[in-house]
């Protein structure tokens, strides 16, 4: 099942990545950014971004291709599936070259004789770049969402120069990432740089940046994926200007603008989504702040600390509430020592006849001298009468010894 699931995943890929090649080369050759030309013209700057679009729009359709068949089943593919996927759409990306190359056979170069292999080449070259993107682009949905609003934002940008076009009846020209919408003249150029397109190209960069983003960090995703993501677009079309690199000679007009921008656009992207993540944990870090203020002290069984409500009475610092312990019932007083204590009733009535007599020579135990502690013998009347017992009688209560009385 697995397997099953795995090669139709792969299909799809394959598919979608030729389908979307197909789509976005019907636009660009309906819309005139990618011209092929049968004359020499002044300067190479239609030639060149020709194969500027041709290069990003390989690049384009393999990533398109992978990221689609990623959320096939709505899973984030495995480390061998996520490489399966993006090297089945780079097969299926393969018709992008073919489209490319066979259009470009009827131009006319006077550097080479087979102009149709370097326009293959370089649509290529696209194929390996998307390979490289799709691999992060099917896990990151923060980089899937840039590059499909970048790729949005280049078709719409070449359909407004075509307005402008139809509507203005002068030239517009669109090269990949930048359009010459102003009026070509020494006030509106800075050095190579037209201006008005180097600001479109930069805000559309950063604003793309934080739009693509803030999906994913109000999914509470503010990790470095995200923060980069806002580069990934940009960097996929300064990628395709780099390439470039070698055929740039002589003068190239506006098209040197639009590749001197691009590495620029690149960083802008970057600062948008990094500027959405770093407001998001911020404020997320105020809110938990504000929470864990609001939020009452958890109960710990604890005594509370009170401060003294009488500000007449001394400050000896903070009482603490303590749990009330019954109080122990209160002991009867101690005999006449330390170490006596009171006798019951009982055995003064057992011991009174014995007292009554004169006292022996021996000596009495100390026990029964504790006993009678406090008691004297009287001396017996001539009457031979036992004399009416002198000791008092011992209270109601008993009272109970103790040996370490409290002071």
């Amino acid at each position: 099942m697995a397997g099953s699931e795995s090669t139709i995943r792969a299909a799809v890929a394959a598919g979608v990545a030729a389908g979307t090649g197909a789509a976005q080369l019907g636009l660009g050759y309906g819309l005139g950014v990618v011209v092929w030309p049968v004359v020499p013209g002044a300067d190479d700057s239609v030639w060149l971004g020709s194969l500027g679009w041709a290069t990003w729009i390989a690049a384009s359709s393999t990533v398109f291709g992978a990221m689609i068949a990623a959320r096939l089943r709505g899973g984030r593919p495995a480390g061998g599936l996520r490489l399966a996927l993006a090297a089945a759409a780079a097969v299926g990306a393969l018709l992008t070259v073919v489209l490319i190359a066979v259009p470009a056979r009827a131009a006319i170069r006077p550097d080479t004789a087979a102009p149709e292999l370097i326009a293959g080449g370089y649509a290529l070259i696209g194929v390996v770049l998307g390979l490289f993107v799709a691999c992060w682009a099917v896990v990151s949905r923060p980089v899937t969402a840039n590059l499909i609003a970048t790729a949005a934002y280049l078709w719409t940008l070449a359909a407004a120069g075509i307005v402008v076009e139809l509507l203005a009846g002068r030239e517009s020209a669109t090269y990949l990432t930048s359009w010459q919408f102003a009026e070509l003249g020494t006030q509106a150029r800075y050095g190579t740089i037209y201006w008005p397109s180097a600001l479109l190209t930069l805000l559309a960069a950063l604003v793309i940046g934080v739009l693509a983003a803030l999906p994913a960090v109000r999914r509470g995703e503010r990790g470095v994926g995200t923060a980069a993501s806002g580069a990934i677009g940009p960097l996929l079309v300064a990628a395709s200007f780099l390439v470039l690199a070698p055929q740039f000679s002589g003068d190239l007009g506006q098209l040197e603008s639009a590749y001197l921008i691009a590495p620029y656009a690149v960083l802008a992207g970057l600062a948008g989504s990094a500027m959405t993540v770093a407001v998001a944990q911020r404020s997320a870090e105020r809110r938990r702040a504000t929470m864990h203020r609001a939020s009452p002290p958890p109960a710990t069984g604890k005594a509370t600390v009170h401060q003294q409500e009488d500000e007449s009475a001394p400050d000896n610092g903070p009482t603490a509430e303590l749990p009330t312990v019954p109080a122990a019932p209160d002991r009867p007083a101690a005999g006449t020592g330390p170490d006596r204590a009171e006798p019951d009733r009982a055995e003064l009535d057992r011991t009174a006849p014995d007292r009554a007599k004169p006292a022996k020579a021996a000596p009495a135990k100390a026990g029964a001298g504790r006993k009678a502690a406090g008691a004297t013998a009287a001396p017996k009347p001539k009457d031979g009468k036992d004399p009416r017992s002198t000791v008092a009688a011992p209270p109601a209560t008993p009272t109970v010894a103790q040996i370490n009385p409290p002071q």
